[in-house]
């Protein structure tokens, strides 16, 4: 790799860990005050995105090795870890963890994975498949993004970071960033088009979050 796609991609990596931390650890703050407009079904789905897109990676790396998807895995790998602590804040918090919205969300992702699942079966694909996996992804993330929209629109959004939603941005373009990166590097296989695809799903719906909580 040249020496200037190397240091784009060291950037992108070091960008991923401090945004994980300071994004992360803002809004595990937030939470340890107020959980409103924070969904429990929305983070737990979000949690399940991540080790997901964790395990592509994981498997990419170990397929092709190569620096930049080392540095893809530590990065999922680091979001994991700052969701799961934000996760474990609104449990321990234990105000409002669960409503309607939550039911539905849980119920659609639900319905989701079973017709993706089905889907799978039919074209004789094994659950365990990257592009499967990914269509699992897209229903944990994009799915409870959108009930998280109308949460914050109808109720409002306290609970919610203004600078987790930037970061939210930021990590997603410099993770499908370093996805291309890899693509350069160690080529194009089943698992970084699962996670790249999950990924764009994720920026989609993180955009009506977005503008839910500006209009909000």
């Amino acid at each position: 790799m040249p020496l200037t796609k190397k240091l784009a991609a060291d950037f992108c990596f070091a960008l991923q860990i401090a945004l994980a931390l300071v994004s992360g650890g803002s809004e595990f703050l937030r939470l340890l005050t107020t959980s409103q407009g924070v969904n429990l079904s929305w983070l737990a789905s979000w949690l399940a995105f991540l080790l997901l897109n964790l395990t592509l990676t994981i498997r990419a790396h170990r397929s092709r090795p190569s620096r930049v998807t080392l540095q893809t895995v530590l990065s999922y790998a680091a979001w994991t870890t700052v969701i799961a602590a934000c996760l474990g804040a609104l449990l321990w918090q234990g105000t409002e963890l669960w409503d309607a919205k939550d039911t539905l969300t849980a119920s659609a992702v639900g319905l989701g994975v079973i017709v993706i699942g089905l889907q799978a079966r039919r074209r004789s694909l094994n659950l365990t498949d990257p592009l499967v996996n990914a269509g699992f992804a897209v229903c944990f993330i994009g799915l409870p993004q959108l009930t998280l929209a109308y949460k914050i629109f109808t109720v409002g959004g306290e609970g919610m970071a203004g600078l987790m939603l930037l970061a939210g941005h930021i990590g997603i373009l410099t993770r499908l960033g370093q996805l291309w990166f890899a693509l350069r590097e160690a080529g194009w296989d089943r698992n970084r088009q699962g996670a790249a695809l999950s990924e764009l799903a994720n920026e989609g719906t993180w955009l009506l979050v977005t503008l839910a909580w500006v209009v909000k």
